[in-house]
């Protein structure tokens, strides 16, 4: 098969690309030090003042808050977020009470993350639940605060089998927090001035088990809060004032926004490195949700990119087929002398698309969308003036590059380079 012998295409690119997950993190990969005494000293003066998390006499203000924001991936609103923190009671004991809940929409796939924690009034978890649903696996982990760590159950559900249940056990500092509640919580009460603090964590991802095959090891680092102070949040005639905080857990790390005065939650980015993977904003502020047809001619460079993508992940030879403008991309081989010009053009179609199907995995529609949003996320956009599209993936994701164009108001593959 001449350029497909040696498998550059696959071996390196489209397969290495396509076979990495959703915010890897041994991409970008880099050494956190350990969290200095001193945030931790400083972060345990702050939950030691954290009030008593019950109901306020009448007439003065509640505990409670509430925050629902859009999720903003590739430029696009891929679905929303909402955390909600009430009071309660544990055992006869006050409790901080966190919900929170996570639901992704992207390239025609569906999950959602939820859970439900009870932290005491230092933000220390006591006991929880947290839920991963997808079209095709259920996860659900039940977890409670024993001695010096935790207990946990976890049952995974697959279609309509019966439940998989084991237990672990997971030790954990006395004081060792978790969920976006918990900083939350913790940010409204610390001073406004510049300062880091620390937070210990449960590293309860070490019992949930992976979303696909790709996602990075579980790593025992704490939270670490750097409060910058005044800043601006949004850009232009459209920024407003804010009150800066950067979070970092190991390489993944978050720009938080408040409002300065109540220390209401505005929006924040998360990212590994230099790279944005997502965006979470106001509610309303998103955007519209794009809608992606892989039985649709591709409106888009986007959506002839996701087609392509699922017509490998799941197998699928006609959209394959469809997303690439064959005749462009037979032109290219021969010029470059990928393909000889003694063979017919449907000769290497049949022989791309067969290599395609050999190598696909036949993944689930989510855990494709997954992987596809990774490559989008990580990649570099350029827009050339002859109106075609190119995402050049990061060297950690395979390095290859992918060229799209209109042709006659479709948008198609038509080549792709390493």
């Amino acid at each position: 098969m001449n350029r497909l012998a040696p498998l550059p295409l696959f071996g390196l690119g489209v397969v290495a690309v396509f076979a990495l997950s959703s915010g890897a993190g041994t991409a970008f990969a880099g050494d956190e030090p350990a969290a200095p005494t001193a945030a931790f000293e400083r972060a345990a003066t702050v939950r030691k003042a954290i009030p008593n998390p019950v109901d306020p006499e009448e007439g003065k203000p509640s505990l409670d808050f509430k925050f629902v924001g859009d999720l903003v991936q590739t430029g696009e609103n891929a679905g929303s977020v909402k955390y909600s923190i009430d009071v309660g009671t544990f055992r006869d004991e006050p409790v901080w009470v966190v919900t929170e809940e996570r639901i992704d929409e992207f390239g025609g796939s569906r999950a959602s993350v939820e859970s439900v924690l009870f932290l005491k009034r230092d933000l220390s978890l006591w006991k929880g639940e947290w839920r991963r649903t997808t079209p095709d696996v259920f996860v659900r982990l039940t977890f409670a605060r024993e001695g010096d760590g935790f207990d946990v159950k976890r049952e995974v559900t697959r279609g309509t089998a019966d439940p998989i249940v084991s237990t672990k056990r997971l030790p954990a500092a006395a004081d060792a927090t978790f969920g976006w509640g918990a900083r939350l919580i913790f940010l409204r009460y610390v001073p406004a001035v510049p300062a880091e603090y620390a937070l210990p964590l449960v590293q309860l991802e070490s019992a949930i088990p992976a979303a696909n095959e790709h996602e990075f090891p579980t790593e025992n680092d704490p939270l670490r809060l750097e409060v910058v102070g005044g800043a601006k949040y949004g850009e232009g005639k459209a920024a407003v004032d804010s009150w800066q905080v950067k979070v970092r857990r190991g390489r993944n790390m978050s720009t938080m926004h408040f409002v300065p005065k109540t220390r209401d939650l505005i929006g924040f980015d998360s990212r590994i490195a230099d790279v944005t993977l997502e965006r979470v904003v106001p509610k309303g502020q998103g955007g519209a949700k794009a809608v992606y047809e892989d039985d649709q001619p591709a409106k888009s460079w986007k959506a002839a990119f996701l087609k392509f993508g699922h017509g490998y992940h799941l197998a699928v030879e006609k959209w394959i087929d469809a997303a690439i403008h064959w005749e462009t991309m037979y032109a290219y081989e021969i010029e470059i002398g990928g393909w000889p010009k003694e063979r017919s053009i449907a000769d290497f179609k049949k022989e791309y698309v067969a290599e395609f199907l050999k190598k696909s995995k036949h993944r689930t529609r989510d855990v494709a969308d997954g992987l596809l949003r990774a490559t989008l996320t990580t990649g570099e956009e350029r827009h050339e003036k002859d109106g075609s599209v190119v995402i050049a993936s990061h060297p950690e994701y395979g390095g290859s590059i992918y060229h799209f164009k209109a042709i006659d108001g479709v948008w198609y593959l038509f080549r792709i380079d390493q």
